[in-house]
């Protein structure tokens, strides 16, 4: 077992790794890192190496119990809630099986990936690695690519969220308990977030495949593109170009992201055409006594607000209109600077765009309180909630928004500045 397995610091002769910055595609030479280290790139702040404390037991344990306070929040009631001596008790499941039964299909099947299937199979996945490289068993570089690729569809953090907005909602009318199962759930949140708390990218695919350095650490400085180098999109070992695919890991490997402008611009025009419908659509239907109530998504910030329910209607408004409107706006504003040249903003704009890619999945609460509603709401002709079609077209503009920030490559921020640089250096 290495030292970094063993969770002890690495020897004093050891030889220091290099890495190429996914962000600036800067190559650097990685210090040598002690215990609770981080190490970030010197020129745009991207993080790029850290150590943890026991790498292989705390996320084993952390996901191991994860797992298992996600079983019990399947077994046990979730929410109830009281209507003038109707009761009425949900269980986690009901959040997806609920839409499946009002023919909301695709909406059931976002709902029950985003807060059950991925996070699950991302648990799993965590345990199979880290156990798996002490027998070194088959299918790891597999299933640490497939890690990475559903990682930020995990949405646990933001489903609990969602409770809360529904529970701030629902007080007014109604009493609401909660079951084990909510705590559960709690409890499970909490254990996936540290999981991959304390995990770091580079480290694990170190510790699968050390991967080969193809040049020396006298070209620490220079830009990946100069030395015909990249870094692997998956498991962040430098490649040389006319490699094609990583050694490592498989994965197709270019200087840039093919056609990436091109990509990003399409899946904003696709979010901004998409947005509009959204919402003027109904994102859900109320129905009391026979009386039927149809709230978009304004309309129904704007009740909050009347109601009283002030810091729910700002998450609301923040999640749901504010993020995706400044998300598209800010993607097109990098998109136009990285085709102009002559820009000095690369530092700025690599952190806005950390910022909106990390913040844009964040706008999925309001379609996650409608699976919760609809769920918890149903008192037959009494009261009950359900979907509408506003609901699933604002799911897509959030997917869209995500795939934008993903396709779009902040290395092209920087290529005109690199460029000069190289000339420069002559």
């Amino acid at each position: 077992m290495s030292d970094l397995e063993s969770g002890k610091a690495p020897p004093a002769q050891a030889v220091a790794e290099l890495v190429l910055c996914r962000h600036c595609d800067l190559l650097q030479q990685l210090p040598l890192l002690a215990i609770g280290q981080e190490a970030a790139c010197s020129r745009c702040g991207y993080l790029l190496d850290m150590r943890q404390k026991d790498p292989v037991l705390r996320p084993v344990l952390y996901a191991a119990s994860s797992l298992f306070m996600l079983i019990l929040a399947n077994l046990f009631p979730f929410i109830g809630m009281d209507v003038a001596g109707n009761v009425h008790i949900m269980s986690f499941f009901d959040t997806s099986s609920v839409l499946f039964n009002e023919h909301q299909q695709w909406l059931a099947v976002l709902v029950w990936l985003f807060i059950q299937a991925i996070p699950a199979f991302c648990m799993l996945a965590v345990i199979y690695i880290k156990l798996g490289m002490v027998r070194r068993v088959r299918g790891l570089v597999w299933t640490a690519r497939v890690l990475y690729m559903l990682k930020p569809w995990s949405m646990v953090d933001i489903f609990l969220i969602g409770i809360l907005v529904a529970f701030v909602k629902l007080v007014v009318y109604a009493d609401i308990s909660v079951g084990m199962s909510f705590w559960a759930f709690c409890l499970f949140c909490l254990l996936h977030l540290r999981t991959f708390q304390v995990i770091d990218r580079h480290a694990l695919w170190e510790s699968i495949a050390p991967a080969p350095q193809p040049v020396s650490a006298e070209f620490a400085g220079r830009t990946g593109v100069s030395l015909n180098l990249a870094s692997c999109s998956c498991c962040t070992a430098i490649v040389p170009l006319e490699q094609k695919h990583c050694g490592r890991c498989g994965t197709k490997v270019t200087a840039r992201i093919p056609a990436s402008l091109q990509k990003t611009l399409a899946w904003l025009i696709t979010a901004t055409l998409l947005y509009i419908p959204a919402n003027l659509l109904p994102i859900m239907e109320t129905v009391s006594l026979g009386s039927s109530i149809q709230s978009t998504i304004i309309s129904g910030i704007i009740l909050m607000w009347q109601d009283g329910a002030y810091p729910v209607a700002i998450v609301i408004l923040l999640a749901s209109v504010v993020v995706p409107v400044v998300k598209i706006v800010v993607m097109f504003w990098l998109c136009y600077l990285a085709s102009h040249s002559g820009h000095k903003r690369q530092l700025l704009s690599t952190r806005v765009y950390l910022l909106v890619d990390w913040i844009g999945r964040w706008s999925m609460v309001d379609v996650l309180v409608v699976a919760i509603l609809a769920a918890l709401v149903r008192f037959d002709l009494l009261m009950g909630v359900y979907p509408g079609m506003g609901a699933i077209i604002f799911a897509t503009v959030v997917i869209t928004t995500m795939l934008a920030a993903m396709s779009f490559d902040p290395r092209l921020l920087w290529d005109q500045r690199n460029k000069k640089e190289e000339q420069q250096r002559g």
